[in-house]
């Protein structure tokens, strides 16, 4: 047993020696422990809002997130994805003040979006709460408008600070809010019970905290030390958009993606309450790929950054070494939801457990994603975004395509194979051409060396 200890820190100690590798080693650990901890308490959160207000009220709750992703990911317009490569290509071609010349340009894009998204929910309400046969919603639905520009300005700089590198600073801006909700959600309760509150605890402490939580450190780590510097070259909004645009219609497409189940599922008369089931396993389900997602808003500006020094056998070395490290340490997680699903949902309540299977067949698609490891990051890292692009399209169509045909016969199972084949397919699909583009598979399998020459 001392034996192995000492030959893992011997392999701990030389994966620290290696300069860009120890980056991404320490950035995605943390990133893992602060998305852990903050899904943790998420997990309790939806424990309690299951517990004490029911699978109806979580499956309000669900139409409300899932109206507010969709608009936020149009009023983002692949802004946030587009900053994520530029930021730290602009900073290493000229200097921070530059980078943050392009931030600035991206705040403004997206509050000018941000108004034209608020004053079409607006008046699509009314028809969204006829759709889900929610009546009542239609004020809901209306409110979330006015949510939508700090929720989405939260999320940009909370990325940009990332892509700064500027990562342990980034996660403590996710951790305060988390408590708080938590914190919130006990209170309100204990003492103003509401079937609602659960919405208005999501607009409070997920939209509006996280973004004032940022600002200090925007200002900080960005703001200040731009002043300092003088302007190398002027940037312009259509940088941004013609990375942008692209990019988002691949988020459109992962939007759809994660959104249109839902949609499905209630033209099929599935009730609110499974719907709710539903998507509470898909939320436990990415408790899978937190260690992925942790690597990928790691690794992205650093492959960024090695990709504009044309150091392309670095890029290669840290892709592939990254997705041998999350599947291995996101393992344990994949058992324990694949074969211990039942009492996972027991967890949330009773009721809940009629989710069990689709949360192994999720699970699954999940084991896929963590396999072939940052495929969306390398490509858009190294400017094959539009190819990436086209990817996601073809995925999308075989989701709505499955779902189509399998939530008639299986109901929420069958969005559950639905979502999981879609997965599977773009993950493989960007694997091969990422080997064709740059002659190397990104992807991990264990016990075979994919990229033996």
């Amino acid at each position: 047993m001392s034996f192995d200890i000492q030959s893992y820190k011997e392999k701990l100690q030389k994966a620290l020696q290696d300069k860009n590798f120890s980056f991404v080693l320490k950035g995605s650990i943390s990133t893992a422990i602060t998305l852990f901890f903050v899904q943790g308490l998420r997990f309790i959160s939806g424990v309690l809002i299951g517990r004490f207000y029911g699978a109806d009220a979580s499956g309000k709750l669900t139409l409300v997130v899932t109206v507010m992703g969709f608009f936020a990911i149009l009023i983002n317009f692949g802004i946030k994805e587009a900053l994520q490569k530029l930021i730290p290509e602009l900073r290493e071609k000229y200097n921070i003040k530059t980078a943050y010349s392009i931030f600035i340009k991206g705040n403004i894009l997206i509050l000018g979006f941000s108004i034209i998204a608020a004053i079409i929910l607006y008046f699509i309400a009314p028809w969204l709460a006829h759709y889900w046969d929610e009546p009542n919603m239609v004020h809901i639905f209306r409110a979330s408008g006015f949510f939508l520009p700090f929720f989405v300005l939260g999320e940009l700089n909370y990325f940009s600070l990332r892509a700064a590198l500027k990562i342990h600073t980034a996660n403590m801006s996710l951790v305060l809010p988390t408590i708080f909700r938590l914190v919130l959600l006990l209170l309100v309760t204990y003492f103003f019970f509401n079937v609602y509150n659960p919405i208005y605890l999501h607009w409070v402490t997920l939209c509006i905290l996280p973004w004032l939580f940022t600002l200090m450190p925007i200002y900080k780590h960005f703001h200040q030390p731009a002043k300092a510097e003088a302007t190398i070259t002027k940037t312009q909004h259509q940088q941004i958009l013609n990375i942008a645009l692209p990019m988002l219609m691949t988020y459109v497409a992962f939007m759809i993606n994660n959104s249109a189940d839902v949609f499905i599922l209630k033209a099929n008369n599935i009730s609110t309450d499974l719907v709710g089931i539903y998507k509470t396993c898909t939320n436990i389900s990415m408790l899978a790929a937190t260690l992925l997602v942790a690597l990928n808003t790691t690794v992205q500006p650093k492959i960024t950054q090695l990709y504009t020094q044309q150091n392309y056998d670095e890029v290669q070395r840290i892709a592939v070494k990254s997705s041998k490290l999350i599947f291995l340490l996101s393992l344990p997680i994949f058992i324990i939801l694949l074969f211990a699903s039942k009492y996972v949902m027991w967890l949330y309540g009773e009721e809940f457990m009629k989710g069990a299977i689709s949360l192994s067949i999720l699970t699954i698609g999940q084991v896929f994603n963590t396999l072939c490891g940052p495929v969306a990051q390398v490509l858009n890292a190294t400017g094959y975004h539009k190819q990436f692009r086209n990817i996601s399209f073809l995925g999308m169509a075989i989701n709505l395509l499955v779902n189509v045909i399998l939530i008639p016969l299986y109901g929420i199972q069958g969005a559950a194979i639905a979502n999981t084949i879609s997965m599977i397919f773009w993950n493989v699909v960007g694997t091969i051409y990422i080997k064709r583009t740059f002659g190397f598979y990104v992807a991990y399998i264990p016990f075979i060396n994919l990229n033996k020459k």
